[in-house]
């Protein structure tokens, strides 16, 4: 198995563990269990995924040394800023709200909430 591979599974089996417990804490505190988790799950695993890839990617292109300062924390950040989860786009100026349609992390945020919401044609 190549240190792609490995890395590919570990990420995926940790992205798993981490939406059970997500799921799971939003059950504990009220959320109702039904047939939409499930496809929010399968929502969210292709945004694993998608952003496993990009992390791929990312080492590729720099250093090991570089992709975790460079890649990991801007990622982070640029998709926890702009995905539109924690600050809304209708807070935002025109630019980033340009910025944020067109990476990839805001449309992932809204194919979860659709899919949570049941309303499956948004995805």
């Amino acid at each position: 198995m190549l240190k792609g591979e490995v890395t590919i599974l570990l990420t995926t089996h940790y992205l798993e563990e981490v939406e059970s417990l997500t799921f799971a804490f939003a059950i504990l505190f009220g959320f109702q269990w039904s047939a939409r988790v499930v496809v929010g799950i399968a929502v969210i695993l292709s945004t694993a995924l998608m952003y496993t890839a990009i992390g791929l990617l990312c080492g590729t292109l720099v250093s090991d040394k570089a992709v975790g300062g460079i890649c990991g924390a801007m990622l982070t950040t640029v998709s926890f800023i702009l995905s539109g989860l924690t600050i809304p786009l209708t807070v935002m100026g025109h630019a980033f709200q340009t910025i944020a349609q067109t990476l990839p992390f805001y449309h992932a945020a809204q194919m979860a909430n659709a899919a949570i919401a049941g309303d499956y044609g948004r995805i």
